[in-house]
């Protein structure tokens, strides 16, 4: 025993598992920009994926925003991604694969940092059970399940699985000890020590290596302590034991984190195809858009939904129901002036064309029904900006700061998501402000989406001078009998001529009539009324 013991230890080997995130190790780079992380609500759209494993969501990130993305890589996620979206079989595969990975990863850290003789026998248990018994990516047609599927295989023909399997029958065979008693010259035992391994043949299995698999090794290293657990003598032969095959399973440990190290990569697999078929689910359409060169500097995406908004902002509506809306630019015409009312939808426009461009170009889904998209070199974004009072500025000399780092770093070939900026200062100024920033991403041609509630301005730019602007609307109706403002949420050709600021504050409850009555109630029930201007003369 002893002899295939070390023979197992110098053909432990260690083989690289499949790279399914990068597969062909590109450099990670830094973003042009980061902003647009929180500004296209990334960290929401993170919280919509199930991930299973703690640093997944972390990779995920990396891979929407760090890692590059070449055709190759594009073509290679985006076949994993359609295999799991076309295939409910291929989802549950990887499922069962993710159950095991996680069991195999939290068994060999604790081996890891615990050296425990349980649960480093229970982490090869479970390795070779997954190997045995693996998933079956077989009907997949991409090649990055056809590579799980070959790693798998690979283990479960190597030397180390037959090994592994080797010493797990020799552990189940184990009968028993022979000690060595030494007595003193009085004939008492005054030292014990083991003499050698006896396998199953040679003794009845007293069984006592297996523990329960659900306990932790800190509740084992307890039960050696209690009352009622081993005695003394069985803590010296439960140490030899780990003596004898704690660095064996260690040696082992180290080849299983290879596998182990697919975790995460599986994780996010999961938790996007998850997310793209919950989606689904809820009535959003989704595809997977054609990628056109940078320079083309184009995007045709018909009925595309907002899924971040759709999921908690609407009260009880389907997403179904919600109006989906078609984003097109072109080289010709790639600064979108859109109008309109607050809350009519277009910031949810804006937001959506990052979106959309963010997972499209990284080879994931898209909630749109089908899109097309020129890739871009960075997505600069900027929404309304609070005061930085740790630096002692106002909300306009933050919004211009901006506006001069995306100046200084924007290109005709980046993605440009601007939010009502040079809203902070006087409407004049702020209007005049908003021209000469309108006329430098023009004069670059970057593709631009400006919303502005200054329709003066937006109504005096003519076609002639301004050929690449292109006029939208969020369009509103109003009840000619009450004067209530319905909200359309649909993005339309042409200039909004109102806000409808007025009806929006009536709507709230924020009429003047409201305002006073309001007042009026809440002094006289608080017992404040005559405190009121005006009050103590009625």
């Amino acid at each position: 025993m002893t002899g295939k013991t070390s023979e197992a230890r110098e053909r432990v080997e260690v083989r690289t598992a499949p790279d399914l995130i990068n597969p062909f190790q590109l450099n990670a780079m830094e973003p042009a920009d980061s902003a647009f992380i929180e500004d296209l609500g990334v960290g929401r759209l993170l919280d919509q994926m199930p991930f299973s494993a703690p640093a997944s969501r972390t990779v995920a990130l990396q891979m929407l925003v760090e890692l590059q993305c070449d055709p190759a890589t594009l073509e290679f996620r985006q076949q994993l991604l359609t295999d799991l979206l076309e295939s409910q079989a291929l989802r549950a595969s990887l499922h069962q694969l993710l159950g095991s990975l996680l069991v195999i990863n939290r068994q060999s850290n604790e081996f890891g940092w615990g050296s425990d003789l349980p649960t480093g026998l229970s982490l090869l248990r479970n390795y070779c059970q997954l190997l045995r018994e693996p998933p079956d990516f077989s009907p997949a047609k991409s090649a990055g399940l056809h590579q799980l599927d070959e790693f798998l295989a690979t283990l479960a023909r190597s030397p180390l699985y037959a090994d592994i399997e080797l010493f797990l029958e020799q552990v189940s065979n184990l009968g028993g000890l022979q000690l060595r008693v030494t007595v003193d010259d009085k004939g008492v035992p005054a030292e014990i020590s083991t003499f050698k391994l006896l396998d199953g043949e040679e003794v009845n299995q007293p069984n006592f290596l297996h523990w329960g698999e659900d306990e932790s090794p800190l509740h084992r290293r307890q039960a050696l302590r209690d009352p009622g657990g081993l005695n003394h003598l069985g803590q010296q032969l439960q140490n030899f034991l780990s003596r004898e095959f704690v660095a064996v399973i260690y040696r082992f440990n180290q080849a299983i984190a290879d596998l182990a190290g697919l975790l995460d990569a599986v994780d996010v697999y999961w938790a996007m195809a998850s997310c793209f078929e919950n989606w689904r689910q809820r009535g959003i359409e989704i595809c997977l858009p054609e990628i056109l060169p940078m320079e083309r500097r184009e995007a045709t995406i018909i009925a595309a939904r907002n899924p971040l908004i759709e999921s908690g902002g609407r009260g009880d509506q389907e997403a179904a129901e919600i109006v989906a809306n078609d984003l097109t630019r072109s080289a010709e015409q790639n600064l979108l002036l859109i109008t309109g009312a607050n809350n009519g939808g277009k910031t949810t426009y804006i937001k959506t064309a990052g979106l959309i461009q963010l997972l499209g170009q990284k080879g994931l889904y898209v909630p749109a029904r089908q899109a097309s998209l020129s890739e871009v070199d960075g997505i600069f974004s900027h929404f309304v900006a609070t005061d930085d009072i740790g630096r002692g500025e106002g909300r306009y000399r933050n919004e211009l700061r901006r506006m001069r780092t995306i100046l200084e770093r924007a290109t005709p070939y980046s993605l440009v998501i601007l939010d009502e900026p040079c809203g902070g200062t006087d409407h004049r100024e702020g209007q005049r402000q908003s021209l000469i920033l309108l006329k430098g991403f023009h004069l670059l041609g970057a593709a631009t989406f400006f919303t502005t509630h200054m329709h003066e301005m937006a109504s005096a730019m003519s076609a002639d001078q301004w050929p690449g602007v292109r006029q939208l609307q969020a369009v509103t109706a109003v009840d000619d009998d009450s004067g209530e403002l319905h909200y359309l949420y649909q993005i339309a050709p042409g200039i909004a001529r109102r806000s409808y600021g007025e009806q929006i504050a009536a709507t709230l409850g924020l009429g003047e009539t409201e305002v006073l009555r309001v007042i009026r109630e809440q002094a006289a029930e608080r017992g404040y009324d005559q405190l009121l201007r005006g009050q103590s003369t009625r």
